[in-house]
C-alpha cells in the first residue's frame, strides 16, 4: 500500500497572487507546507501538483528543495490534475493538503491518516464538522474514490475543489478536535491581512496548545492598539 501527500500549488491566486512564494520565517510559504508534510507519519511520498504554464515554473525548484515529486497538469481542472498526479505516483491512499496552510500540523495529519486506515474508510477528514483551526485541514481518500470523483463530478466546484463529490456522496469519517472547537482561529493564507497575521505567529508554535497560546497573545495585543 503506497500512501502519498499531494499538495496543490499555483502562482495565480486571485486574492493574493504568488502567495505560496512569499517569505515566511526561514522558508517560503510553500516551503513551510512541504517541510511539515514531510513529517507526517506513514507517508511514502510527498508530491507538489503544479499547473502547466510558465507562470508556475518558479514553483518547481522550490518544491524540489524539499524532496517533493513534481507533477504538472491542468490549472483549471484541479480534480483532473490531482487524479493524474495520484496515478503517476501509483498511490493507493492520498492525503490532500493545500499550499495556503503553512501551519499545517503533521501530528494531526498523522492521526487523520491513522483513522482512515484503521476504519478502512472511503473518505476521512478533520473538518466535517470543522473544529480545528482553519489552516489545519486535511483529507484522506483512496485512488478509487478519486477516480470516481472525476468520473461522476457534475458541478463546477467539483473540479476546482477536488473532494466536493466525495463530501456529498461518501460516508465521512471525521477526526474531531479533542480540545474543543477552535475553528474561529484563522491561520490559512488567502489575503494580505492573513499574511500579516501569520507572520507574527511564533514558528515554534508547532502544537495546538502552543498555537492557541500564541494566537491568544497576538489577539490581545492587537485589541490594545
Amino acid at each position: 500500500m503506497r500512501t502519498a501527500v499531494i499538495i496543490q500549488a499555483r502562482m495565480t491566486s486571485s486574492r493574493l497572487p504568488g502567495k505560496v512564494m512569499l517569505p515566511l520565517w526561514d522558508k517560503t510559504v510553500l516551503g513551510q507546507v512541504l517541510s511539515r508534510c514531510q513529517q507526517i507519519k506513514n507517508i511514502d511520498v510527498v508530491c507538489c501538483a503544479i499547473p502547466l504554464g510558465k507562470d508556475h515554473d518558479v514553483l518547481i525548484a522550490e518544491a524540489e528543495k524539499y524532496n517533493a515529486v513534481i507533477f504538472r497538469g491542468s490549472e483549471l481542472n484541479v480534480l483532473e490534475r490531482y487524479y493524474e498526479a495520484a496515478k503517476h505516483l501509483k498511490a493507493d491512499i492520498i492525503m490532500r493538503v493545500t499550499s495556503d496552510c503553512p501551519l499545517i500540523n503533521p501530528e494531526v495529519c498523522s492521526d487523520v491518516l491513522q483513522m482512515h486506515i484503521q476504519n478502512k474508510a472511503e473518505y476521512t477528514c478533520n473538518n466535517l464538522p470543522p473544529t480545528w483551526p482553519h489552516g489545519y485541514d486535511c483529507e484522506v481518500f483512496g485512488i478509487e474514490e478519486l477516480k470516481n470523483s472525476l468520473q461522476y463530478a457534475t458541478h463546477p466546484e467539483d473540479f476546482e475543489h477536488v473532494t466536493e463529490w466525495m463530501r456529498r456522496t461518501l460516508k465521512v469519517h471525521n477526526f474531531e478536535n479533542p480540545e474543543g472547537n477552535h475553528r474561529h482561529i484563522r491561520i490559512t493564507l488567502d489575503t494580505p491581512e492573513d499574511y500579516a497575521f501569520i507572520k507574527k505567529i511564533n514558528p515554534s508554535s508547532t502544537s495546538l496548545k502552543l498555537l492557541l497560546k500564541d494566537v491568544d497573545t497576538l489577539t490581545k495585543n492587537s485589541s490594545k492598539i
